[in-house]
């Protein structure tokens, strides 16, 4: 049962501390979230967006995964930077393209990814384009049709929306230094609060307390017993 009442009484201690100290919880969290939202709106992320062209490789079951790998070579990625006039190297254009099957079917996707959706089409496009020419040239196959060209949404969203983690994070982490700057503070203040306290540092038991009385109570127990000394003296003068 002591220990129950203890750790109510303890818990009790750590409220009324938090609610003492509240403001500086809100400075430090206000702090968090104003330097949270600073950096986030200094750092915004470049929007990405992603477009993909279709194709459909027919009779390829056993050569399809190199004819997947020959979309990112050397003689697609030239053609296709030479054709757009990109200002990019190859090894660049390389990053911005991924290619995959649709459910291990036939259809192949190449994907671009850019920061303009409109040349991200136009980079698919002359991808699939360069790829089918390319193919049939240098490893004459010619079963590739390119089924659906890559096109541009209306009112596409980017890959990258923003987001507000950032400045959740900031909240929760002002919440944290917060507490434990309170804490710390609480921990660093000497000053003797309550009987059990000076049981703590004394290590003896409390047998009494003396109640504090204010100077200007004092000063008002002073002035009426004057008062009634004064008022004595006048009336035994008065009888005399």
């Amino acid at each position: 049962m002591n220990n129950g009442k203890e750790k109510e009484i303890e818990i009790s201690k750590i409220i009324k501390l938090l609610i003492k100290k509240s403001w500086i919880l809100i400075l430090i969290v206000m702090i968090t979230t104003a330097a949270s939202a600073f950096y986030k709106s200094i750092s915004k992320p470049t929007p990405l967006y992603q477009t993909s062209a279709s194709l459909l490789i027919q009779d390829s079951s056993s050569f399809i995964n190199t004819l997947m790998v020959f979309v990112k070579e050397p003689p697609v990625l030239q053609s296709v930077i030479q054709e757009l006039d990109l200002q990019r190297s190859m090894e660049s254009l390389s990053n911005q393209i991924s290619v995959h099957t649709v459910e291990s079917s036939q259809i192949v996707k190449i994907a671009v990814i850019d920061s303009d959706p409109h040349r991200s089409a136009e980079i698919a496009n002359k991808t699939a384009e360069v790829f089918k020419s390319q193919v049939a040239s240098t490893l004459d196959f010619n079963s590739i049709e390119i089924l659906s060209p890559a096109e541009v949404k209306e009112n596409q969203q980017p890959i990258n929306p923003e987001s507000n983690r950032l400045i959740q994070i900031g909240f929760v982490l002002g919440i944290i230094i917060g507490i434990g700057f309170i804490f710390l503070l609480d921990t660093l203040d000497n000053k003797i609060r309550s009987e059990r306290d000076l049981e703590n540092l004394l290590e003896v038991p409390v047998l009494g307390t003396v109640s504090k009385y204010k100077k200007k109570i004092l000063s008002n127990n002073k002035e009426k017993k004057s008062e009634s000394y004064v008022r004595g003296d006048v009336s035994e003068s008065k009888s005399i």
